[in-house]
């Protein structure tokens, strides 16, 4: 999967919220602005923790912050869950398998839900 920053919006959250690069590579605690410049270029995409900072700098979701990853994310897992959910329709000898077919339902369901937001 291309991982790739929603640059377009993240660049709008900082302007609407009056930041400078700078100003918000403090607060995620780089100092750099060149941090916060690569994220908004999709020349680097965030770590764990920016991707959670950014979503507090800015008063929204990382869902919301970083949507087009996150549906993209979203389409992905419920691929595979359901790739494996058919797959376990066919491993009688597993005696979890209704148990796991029930869970990756929950997932696949999510993923829906999540996706048409």
């Amino acid at each position: 999967m291309k991982r790739k920053t929603n640059t377009p919006y993240l660049r709008a959250l900082r302007l609407r919220s009056a930041f400078t690069q700078d100003e918000v590579a403090f607060l995620l605690g780089t100092f750099d602005r060149t941090h916060v410049s690569r994220h908004e270029s999709g020349k680097c995409v965030p770590i764990l923790a920016d991707y959670h900072a950014y979503a507090l700098i800015f008063g929204t979701s990382v869902a919301a912050a970083f949507e087009s990853e996150h549906a993209e994310i979203t389409k992905e897992v419920r691929k595979r869950a359901r790739s494996l959910h058919e797959s376990l329709a066919h491993r009688t000898s597993d005696p979890l398998r209704g148990q796991k077919r029930a869970a990756l339902e929950k997932i696949i369901r999510r993923c829906s839900t999540n996706q048409s937001t």
